[in-house]
């Protein structure tokens, strides 16, 4: 499976700075409008709160920053808000978001939901095709490593799912971070860092997820086991990868952003695995943040 991860991985919002939600802000619609530039209007659904943070913690790497406009939103055309204009970060981001909602929906055919999965391929077909043939490698990583999983999916619940999945995010952001032509040693860490964020995500959709997978009879990496069973088992996993990423990300030379990145790793990611194990469910919010008019959709 794909996790449900666009909704995981964002910063805790009470402890932000006012300037910090701003940048947010401004990253997340600059990502939607890219989407929009590059593959059109339908595929802007798949912006996620994921692929932000995939673009802010890859431009708090670079000097090089995309200049910020004033521009209005198809949702509310009329009041124009900042937000980022292009640049090779933007745009590999867009292209991520598109290729991974069009396997998404491949897999929701997979997992007993036809109908909603030929939709959303119907609506991201065109955006696809043009972003394979730009990105033919990211195209490339996503189906070997999906071949992986749904390899490992035929038999029993194995948490070596997590590993592939972690490793797929891993070539996917070393990939994203190419055109910034990083020391060799920080475009290393990105894609340790991103193999730990591909882990975490897997394991707590996979809690998020448990009841209702046991409910449809899906495949669940923790599914030799009840719920509060695989919590207890979730939880130290989470806390580790949780420590490894903030031990990761606090080496990182940061040009800008060091403070609405450490909020994530430090606050956004612990409350979100609280509220899972908590039986609650962040994940399946379609809330965009407040103050940002833009549909999401979680894939």
């Amino acid at each position: 499976m794909i996790p449900a991860m666009f909704g995981y991985v964002c910063p805790y919002k009470p402890e932000l700075l006012i300037r910090e939600y701003a940048r947010y802000r401004a990253v997340y619609c600059g990502l939607c409008r890219q989407i929009r530039l590059d593959y059109g209007q339908l595929p802007r659904l798949a912006v996620s709160y994921d692929l932000t943070f995939l673009a802010l913690f890859l431009l708090a790497l670079t000097d090089s920053q995309p200049s910020e406009q004033m521009a209005g939103c198809v949702l509310d055309p009329l009041r124009k808000k900042p937000m980022l204009a292009g640049g090779p970060v933007l745009e590999a981001c867009a292209a991520l978001a598109v290729q991974l909602a069009w396997h998404k929906a491949g897999d929701q055919i997979r997992d007993g939901h036809p109908l909603g999965g030929r939709l959303a391929r119907l609506a991201f077909w065109r955006a696809w095709r043009r972003a394979s043939r730009r990105w033919p490698d990211v195209e490339t990583i996503i189906r070997e490593r999906l071949a992986e999983l749904h390899q490992l999916e035929n038999g029993p619940p194995d948490l070596a799912a997590a590993d592939i999945f972690g490793r797929m995010l891993e070539a996917l952001a070393r990939q994203a971070a190419k055109p910034l032509a990083l020391p060799a040693a920080i475009h290393a860490a990105v894609g340790c860092l991103a193999r730990d964020l591909g882990r975490w995500v897997y394991l707590i959709d996979a809690i998020d997820d448990w009841q209702d997978d046991c409910n449809n009879k899906t495949w669940n990496p923790f599914g030799r086991t009840d719920l509060a069973a695989a919590r207890l088992r979730a939880e130290p996993a989470l806390t580790g990868l949780e420590e490894s990423m903030d031990r990761t990300a606090a080496l990182m030379p940061y040009v800008r952003d060091s403070g609405l990145l450490a909020n994530l790793f430090t606050l956004g990611l612990p409350e979100i695995r609280r509220q899972v194990l908590a039986g609650q469910h962040p994940g399946r919010r379609h809330k965009s943040p407040k103050g940002i008019e833009h549909g999401k959709i979680t894939l």
